[in-house]
């Protein structure tokens, strides 16, 4: 379901509630190392977490990813993502962090922005940057931008928050010059196409553009290849079916239709593809838990 595992990380490592009091158009959170100490062994578990996270820290910790063990010390900037399964560990006393964590929809806003094609996000390991204390310092001031953004009560603090964001994430790879070089070395994966023409598909989804199909097989024959071998890439990388990822971006496309514009909730079912408008309230409350309008009322 689509907010299940975001409220799961609440539950488990959060020591205050998730609570959507932004109508923004994805999950957004600023947190503090101390915000993320209600139960320090799940840190251990080795598991994806359900969002792109970028963390400022100081102190020593060790990263785990697969059979790779990523130490920080000192200063650093951190990178994940959704697809990255990983565990962390710290006994440093006076470790600290300030993290940003927000969705892919989020980070996206309404552009066609593609994350897999950035270099920080590309290979999908973590990517850890050591910072000097110069540039620890004009990373730690766009975070308190940020921070201090989010408490805001403006009403377009959205957009100013993801352009900071963005800021960090501009900031870091210009640190590191060989990210550059590296990402045009690359050929694109099937499942790096797939996540780019799904991106496409739902990009600025409306009454005159509306979602031409939403099956796995439709997604597999833009990409010239079976559904077989698309989900066996899809789940391979991500651990899940390629149903599952369509399922969850049209779920993400609706909460957008739904808080962001005063389409019908016939209107929007018929934008996503569903014949039927009580086939989309069936399918939006199984995935959710809720109905279309109980979360439009929310």
């Amino acid at each position: 379901m689509y907010n299940t595992d975001i409220n799961i990380f609440y539950d488990h490592y959060v020591n205050r509630a998730f609570s959507e009091k932004n109508s923004f158009s994805g999950h957004f959170d600023f947190l503090l190392w101390e915000d993320l100490q209600k139960d320090l062994l799940a840190c251990g578990r080795f598991q994806r977490k359900p969002f792109y996270k970028i963390a400022l820290l100081q102190g020593e910790a060790v990263y785990h990813s697969g059979p790779h063990k990523t130490p920080v010390s000192g200063n650093t900037i951190v990178f994940t993502d959704p697809m990255i399964r990983f565990s962390f560990e710290t006994t440093d006393k006076t470790f600290d962090g300030k993290y940003c964590v927000c969705s892919e929809s989020f980070l996206r806003g309404t552009s066609k922005l593609s994350l897999s094609n950035w270099p920080l996000f590309k290979d999908r390991n973590i990517y850890t940057q050591s910072l000097n204390n110069e540039q620890y310092a004009e990373l730690l001031r766009i975070f308190n931008e940020i921070e201090n953004e989010y408490k805001s009560d403006y009403l377009f603090k959205e957009e100013l928050i993801r352009n900071r964001v963005f800021d960090v994430i501009h900031y870091t790879q210009k640190l590191n010059i060989n990210l550059l070089e590296f990402i045009q070395t690359q050929e694109e994966s099937l499942e790096d196409r797939f996540f780019k023409i799904l991106g496409k598909a739902f990009f600025n989804i409306s009454k005159e553009m509306p979602l031409e199909d939403k099956s796995p097989a439709y997604f597999a024959q833009l990409l010239f290849t079976s559904v077989d071998q698309l989900n066996k890439a899809i789940k391979k990388v991500t651990g899940k079916t390629t149903q599952t990822h369509i399922h969850e971006r049209i779920i993400e496309e609706a909460n957008v239709l739904l808080k962001h514009t005063t389409y019908s909730v016939k209107e929007i079912a018929w934008n996503l593809h569903f014949q039927e408008t009580s086939h989309f309230q069936n399918f939006y409350k199984k995935q959710t838990g809720r109905t279309p309008l109980e979360y439009r009322d929310a």
